[in-house]
């Protein structure tokens, strides 16, 4: 890919970026500025303010340490049950960057997430400037894109689709310049090319743009081949096709060697789709996946993650986004109208609630439909009375969706705890717990540290072992103690939390990790989070007090206590307790 782009680059790029306006320079460095620090307002109050992790986000950390970090170069690994679904490694590898860069924790990986989301921004902005040439369209385009709920919330969420919706933007604002008979041209079309490559390397979303670009393709040279056969640039052409298929190698090779895992995942959508669309029963039949993406986008509670109380689009935009679809149609701006589109799509064969980061790539296109009603309306010849009234409508309408969405914007920020799903508490009790497992004193409160993720440096390892049964937390949990050896810690409940289990399931997990366990020359401890299915276990155990010590251990958060209960063995008693405990019914006590 490098060569490609140093083999394009044209001798005379210092004195074209010389030459780029600096107003215009400067117009764009605000907006950056401006998108930014409007990202950090609350930032300490706001439930991502670096004492929160969503779990979906937990998982790709623990992705990260499990499959990228000291392996081999893999564009894409198998992820086993549960998930079943083949992760793409790009967007790891940035992250894994990040980290080592700026420390192992929430703070650096929410930082890497504002960073990308940021050049989506500003990638947005200059296809915007592109596309209409004017201030205003462009600043219109940047406040609501900034202020958008949809986009401003999750640039803290996760997930590996804010670089493929960056990746996306950028070639096809590149691509734009790239056909404009620019100079440079061959530098911009290698730069998209590889941009479109990349995209498909990140995520599901990339495979959307590639079907976008094959698409516009056909329909461009289907409306327009008497005048391609005479003047098409085929050069140009496969100048794209030749940076697209060089930055889509790596992971098009994991797909023909392991295609099946790579396709099991959508799959398991498709199928069901089509299933419906044959005639399948409820509750899974066409109905149900109408319903689903009409309650996304228009119900309020509606069946969003994060969302729940506000729509992807608010509905003062749509007079602005639906006139700016029809102009968009007549001026053949067709790539734009499917990547405003086929997103939706996408969620609506996906079918399922909570499925509204699927159309994430659509957030840059339906702002820019709307800036094509307002460019449309900034180029009527009407008298100047007429042209102020209709301004002034489309300000009223812009204001009516702008001025709610900061409100709730600004109503989400206002305490840490209001959208669950970040799951302060969880990173809390992982924070405590790593702490107590690596041996070391934790704090009360717990709070962020640079190597969160990682072994606790420089400290002795602790004098005993530890198994453990946390109430709620899991794959933050997991992940704050993967380099302890998180599958033996947490198999004392199975791996899971207990509010995800019966009283019995409890017991037999804890039971057969407490057998299973291999004694060594360290004292074992024995962690339950304070919880009402794990009292009559406890109290099972309590009169062996001549094997085990009893202890408890707190520390509050948000105005919350966590208590775990705690039952120390000595080493040279693990064996005897285990007998002991060998001897208990397989029933709960």
């Amino acid at each position: 890919m490098l060569l490609l782009l140093l083999a394009f680059v044209p001798g005379d790029l210092k004195s074209s970026c010389k030459s780029f306006p600096k107003g215009r320079a400067a117009f764009f460095l605000f907006w950056i500025l401006f998108f930014v620090l409007s990202h950090l307002w609350n930032f300490r109050t706001a439930p991502w303010n670096g004492n929160g992790l969503f779990e979906d986000s937990a998982v790709d950390l623990l992705y990260l340490k499990s499959y990228v970090i000291g392996h081999p170069f893999q564009a894409a690994w198998f992820h086993p049950y549960p998930f079943l679904i083949s992760r793409e490694t790009l967007f790891h590898y940035y992250i894994w960057g990040f980290l080592h860069l700026f420390g192992f924790n929430i703070l650096s990986y929410e930082a890497a997430l504002l960073l990308l989301w940021c050049a989506v921004f500003t990638f947005t902005v200059l296809l915007a400037d592109l596309l209409f040439d004017s201030y205003v369209v462009t600043s219109v385009i940047a406040l609501v894109f900034n202020f958008l709920p949809f986009a401003f919330i999750y640039t803290f969420v996760g997930y590996r689709y804010p670089m493929t919706i960056c990746l996306c933007v950028a070639s096809l604002y590149f691509l734009h310049l790239g056909f404009s008979n620019r100079s440079a041209s061959s530098f911009y079309l290698a730069l998209g090319g590889i941009a479109a490559g990349l995209s498909v390397s990140t995520s599901i979303l990339g495979k959307q743009y590639l079907l976008t670009l094959g698409l516009f393709a056909l329909l461009y040279v289907g409306r327009h081949w008497k005048r391609l056969r005479r003047d098409v640039r085929w050069s140009s052409v496969s100048i794209v096709i030749y940076g697209l298929a060089v930055a889509a190698m790596p992971i098009l090779c994991y797909i023909i060697f392991n295609r099946e895992h790579y396709t099991y995942y959508e799959g398991t959508f498709i199928h069901r789709f089509w299933a419906a669309m044959g005639g399948h029963p409820d509750p899974n039949d066409m109905r149900y996946y109408v319903t689903q993406l009409t309650n996304c986008f228009f119900s309020i509670p509606g069946p969003r993650l994060f969302l729940t109380e506000f729509l992807p689009i608010p509905l003062p935009y749509y007079l602005l986004l639906l006139p700016g679809l029809i102009l968009a149609v007549g001026q053949s701006r067709y790539e734009v109208v499917m990547l405003a589109t086929l997103p939706v799509v996408g969620v609506f064969i996906s079918g399922g609630s909570t499925v509204e980061h699927r159309m994430l790539l659509a957030i840059p296109f339906w702002i820019i439909l709307m800036g094509f009603t307002f460019s449309g309306l900034l180029r009527l010849q009407l008298p100047p009375g007429l042209k102020i009234i209709l301004g002034g409508l489309a300000a009223c309408i812009l204001a009516t969706g702008f001025i709610p969405s900061i409100q709730y914007i600004y109503g989400q920020a206002k305490t840490p705890f209001l959208i669950s799903e970040f799951a302060q508490q969880q990173v809390a009790v992982a924070r405590f717990l790593r702490n107590v497992v690596a041996g070391t004193t934790p704090l009360n409160p717990p709070r962020l540290d640079y190597d969160e993720f990682n072994r606790v440096k420089e400290v002795p390892d602790a004098s005993y072992e530890t198994l453990i049964c946390s109430r709620d937390a899991h794959s933050v949990l997991q992940l704050f103690l993967h380099d302890y050896d998180d599958t033996r810690i947490l198999s004392f409940c199975g791996g899971m939390p207990l509010s995800a289990m019966t009283q019995q399931d409890v017991w037999s997990r804890n039971k057969k990790a407490i057998l299973d366990y291999v004694p060594g020359n360290k004292e074992l401890k024995l962690i339950w989070e304070d919880d009402p299915k794990t009292e009559r276990i406890i109290e099972s155990l309590r009169p062996r007090s001549d094997l085990a010590t009893e202890a408890s251990m707190s520390f509050s958060f948000g105005g919350r206590k966590h208590t775990f209960n705690v039952l120390n063995i000595a080493s040279n008693n693990i064996l005897q307790f285990q007998e002991r405990v060998r001897t208990l019914p397989n029933s709960v006590p």
